[in-house]
């Protein structure tokens, strides 16, 4: 084995700094740091759980608004019932069939023969005649008590036909039992003439 001596690197001279351009100088970038791992996850957790809160808040808060909508609504449905039958109490007051019972409650008999008043200038058409209250025998109302006892007789006279009509049936139901529990008898007892004939 012969150790030989390692060739020497050779020299290089040195680069002119006239002739050769240097390098432009850049900053180093510095390394970022990364977060711990502990404190990465509490960030974490910390924004989840503010997330959720910050949900389960306004969640709470549009079923809250949802209820007071429907309890308005509900409100309003009731309301506008009410005014439904407002409106119908005054279309029945109104209607000339009430009118007519209140003029005749005070003392104001229809007018076959009545004149006409045209309003923008208020002339008269027709000639005014003063009547009696037998002018139109065949019209007649009644009063609120009238009618009251008018419809009390036919509720009356309805709960009667229909209590006759129960009676019927059950006295037509009775009778054909009757009629079958005697048939039944006499096949019985033609069963046993039979078997006491044989």
């Amino acid at each position: 084995m012969t150790a030989m001596p390692a060739p020497r690197p050779e020299r290089r001279s040195a680069p002119d700094p006239t002739t050769t351009p240097r390098p432009r100088l850049r900053p180093v970038p510095t390394r970022r740091r990364r977060m711990a791992t502990v404190p990465f996850a509490m960030v974490v957790a910390l924004v989840l759980a503010a997330g959720m809160v910050g949900l389960l808040v306004l969640t709470t808060a549009l079923q809250n608004q949802t209820f007071v909508v429907q309890k308005k609504q509900a409100e309003a449905d009731q309301l506008a019932d009410q005014l439904a039958a407002l409106q119908a109490q005054v279309a029945d007051a109104r209607s000339v069939q009430n009118l007519a019972v209140a003029a005749q409650k005070l003392g104001m008999r229809p007018n076959p023969y009545g004149a006409q008043i045209v309003l923008p200038d208020g002339t008269v058409v027709g000639t005014a005649i003063s009547v009696t209250g037998v002018e139109i025998p065949s019209v007649r109302y009644l009063t609120p008590e009238q009618a009251d006892a008018q419809i009390k007789a036919l509720a009356k006279a309805e709960a009667e036909r229909k209590a006759k009509l129960k009676a019927e049936k059950k006295k037509a139901e009775e009778a054909a039992k009757k009629k079958a529990e005697e048939a039944a008898r006499k096949k019985a007892e033609e069963a046993a003439k039979k078997g006491a004939g044989q």
